[in-house]
């Protein structure tokens, strides 16, 4: 029974993800269905080569060329964003349909979503300071995550 489930669950989130591209008015393809319902599910904040290995671990035949320009089309339609790389350079790609930042661990490239739209009263700030008109903005804060802390700790503790 429980098998079933997440197929209904998976289902639901691909039929999700094309309202999404119909209503972006984007071309409904199959690949474009099964990056954007990973991406509308996933809180592992993945890399380009660990959605190219999910897409193809799906039985997609798909080129990391075809990924790269989802993710782009994607991101110019506002859909999701481009989260700053990781240390080993892999920019990290996020569904924001929900106002949140991130915390990110230096060391480990952990990545905790916070949802909490306070950060957005800076966009307010930035037009009347300003007079630009704001579209968009990231926050995103730095720092070492608890495993990172104790692995630390226990380290020095020698």
């Amino acid at each position: 029974m429980e098998g079933l489930q997440v197929m209904a669950q998976e289902q639901k989130t691909l039929l999700a993800a094309t309202d999404k591209l119909k209503e972006y008015k984007i071309k409904n393809t199959p690949q474009r269905q099964v990056i954007l319902s990973y991406l509308m599910t996933s809180h592992d904040h993945p890399s380009i080569e660990m959605i190219f290995n999910y897409v193809r671990g799906n039985g997609f035949s798909v080129s990391l060329a075809t990924v790269y320009n989802t993710l782009q089309l994607l991101i110019d339609n506002n859909l999701i964003i481009e989260i700053a790389a990781d240390s080993g350079g892999h920019m990290r790609y996020d569904y924001f349909e929900t106002p949140h930042y991130h915390v990110i661990c230096v060391n480990c490239n952990k990545i905790v979503d916070v949802y909490n739209d306070k950060y957005k009263k800076n966009e307010e700030d930035a037009q009347l300071e300003t007079g630009f008109q704001v579209f968009n903005s990231q926050y995103e804060v730095y720092g070492l995550c608890p495993e990172c802390q104790k692995k630390l700790a226990d380290n020095k503790s020698y």
